[in-house]
């Protein structure tokens, strides 16, 4: 079947909510000059805005890439020069679901989850549990249902 491939896909609701949460900083910010300039700052009101901003970036500005393969689904997260990729070989995959239940997943024992997922991406979370090392694992992402279909598809196949 060869490869099949996707990218985030960033829905407008989302990223109106990431500029209400940007303009918060800007004003949170202002704030806090204004502070300064009195001769009060605050460095934790300053470090608070730097890691807000951080998170922010980290929430929105990484771009990811999913890419299901006869042998493998491999996610790429790419941000400025970094790209690490997450490649979860087919045979390893325990289950699969096109909704995440927080509750379910946590009462099976998962020993790690890798969240590979833009919160700017408007489609429904999915997870894939995936056995590394005898230990259970679970990674959510974000995709269609065409892609979740692919891996439906693979994972029938026995491959």
């Amino acid at each position: 079947m060869g490869k099949y491939q996707e990218t985030t896909v960033y829905s407008t609701k989302n990223l109106i909510g990431m500029g209400l949460i940007i303009a918060v900083l800007i004003g949170w910010l202002a704030i806090e000059r204004d502070s300064y300039i009195s001769g009060t700052p605050s460095f934790l009101g300053l470090g608070y805005i730097l890691f807000f901003s951080c998170l922010l970036i980290w929430r929105y500005g990484v771009r990811y890439t999913y890419q299901i393969t006869d042998q493998e689904l491999s996610i790429t997260s790419r941000f400025l020069w970094f790209a690490p990729t997450v490649i979860i070989p087919l045979d390893s995959i325990e289950t699969y679901s096109n909704r995440y239940v927080k509750q379910y997943f946590k009462r099976a024992g998962m020993s790690r989850y890798l969240y590979r997922y833009s919160s700017g991406d408007g489609r429904p979370t999915r997870i894939v549990v995936f056995k590394d090392k005898d230990k259970m694992n679970a990674v959510l992402f974000k995709v269609s249902d065409q892609f979740m279909e692919k891996i439906r598809l693979k994972i029938g196949e026995g491959t």
